[in-house]
């Protein structure tokens, strides 16, 4: 452990209280970006050849959003809890309320509405695999929802548009999650200095979110692209690669404005140099998105060079963060238990198998709507 200036006593008990599992759970949360872009696409009626494949990524994604805080707790079996006895408003024997209650509220009903999404948006499609389908023919008939043919189905257009309106706070407000609670809810002094983090962790979810997409569909279509998928795609990818690297970039500022020549700022020097390497990372992939929209191909190194950045930028946020004393003067040592790989990769192994079952059942692509 480097001392260098004081720290306080439970520090040297427990530095780190946030594991990584936490750096796992931000990244899966990029499900809830997915679904506003599905959402988006369908009001808007723009990317329409793209909204199975964000719906399905999405929901998968999103679906192992709580497996995060779940494998943190200390008696998982109190886990439902959280839905039943949650505490989100003030009384006289417990004050405030519970932000991680809130927002696993806010979980279950971005879920709820994400599937309804989901199984109205391909209920025509579920009838159609119902013809071929052979034994499974009942289970997609189920799937359906009674949607038999294109007339019955667009009447369901006022109702999907409803449903992926009402997605949209939800999904927003976890897309900005879990910065807002490091921000304003704890006491470590990097993170409380880290003012606009939850602006840089929005933009940070889309460049994940749009990064998986394009790997996604670059491997489910074995590099055989299509234009009007790939380049609305890269466009909003290379707006979350430029927005991220500048609000870092404004972060250093601010913090060289606030806290030169004082003695705190030695210890910034823990996360700086990576923000640095980020923003290296985030133009790289920018570059190579611009380059993308002439050689559809390169979108593969776009993805790569993104989930880099964003891996580098989770970790450096919520683990690195944590290093910094919480008088702000001192650095500590960084130790992980021993099963931390483990339950790191567990929440993003779900969210891998829940993708692969859901697009074992729903088609990643249709040509047109209702087909």
């Amino acid at each position: 452990m480097s001392l260098g200036a004081p720290l306080f006593p439970n520090e040297l008990a427990e530095p780190i209280l946030w594991h990584p599992v936490l750096f796992a759970y931000a990244l899966v949360i990029s499900g809830a970006d997915l679904i506003i872009l599905a959402s988006l696409a369908y009001i808007s009626k723009r990317m329409t050849k793209v909204i199975p494949l964000l719906l399905v990524l999405g929901v998968s994604f999103f679906s192992a959003a709580l497996l995060g805080p779940l494998a943190d707790l200390r008696q998982p079996s109190r886990a439902p809890l959280i839905f039943l006895l949650a505490h989100l408003s003030p009384t006289e024997t417990n004050p405030g309320f519970s932000f991680i209650a809130l927002y696993a509220n806010l979980w279950l009903m971005l879920i709820v509405l994400s599937l309804a999404f989901l199984l109205f948006y391909q209920s025509y499609s579920m009838h159609l695999k119902s013809l071929t389908a052979g034994r499974l023919r009942r289970f997609y008939s189920l799937l359906s929802l009674g949607v038999k043919d294109e007339k019955r189905y667009k009447k369901l257009t006022p109702i999907i548009t409803v449903i992926s309106l009402l997605t949209i706070t939800p999904a927003v407000l976890w897309g900005v999650y879990p910065s807002v609670l490091l921000v304003f809810q704890t006491w470590l002094f990097l993170w409380r200095s880290w003012v606009i983090l939850p602006l840089i962790f929005f933009a940070d979810t889309f460049v994940a979110s749009t990064a998986a997409t394009l790997l996604v569909y670059f491997i489910v279509k074995m590099g055989r692209l299509e234009e009007e998928v790939v380049n609305p795609l890269l466009k909003i990818h290379s707006a979350g690669c430029v927005s991220v690297a500048g609000l870092l970039g404004v972060q250093l500022l601010l913090w060289n404005q606030w806290f030169e020549g004082a003695e705190v700022y030695a210890a910034f020097n823990v996360v700086v140099p990576v923000i640095y390497l980020v923003i290296a990372t985030l133009t790289l992939s920018f570059l190579l998105a611009l380059a993308s929209l002439k050689v559809a191909r390169l979108s593969i190194l776009v993805s790569v060079a993104a989930l880099l950045g964003v891996v580098m930028n989770k970790w450096n946020t919520l683990v690195n963060g944590q290093l910094v004393s919480r008088t702000g003067l001192g650095v500590l040592d960084l130790h992980l238990p021993s099963d931390w790989l483990l339950t790191t990769l567990s929440p993003i192994a779900a969210a891998i198998f829940i993708f692969v079952i859901l697009s074992s059942i729903f088609p990643l692509e249709v040509k047109e709507v209702g087909q």
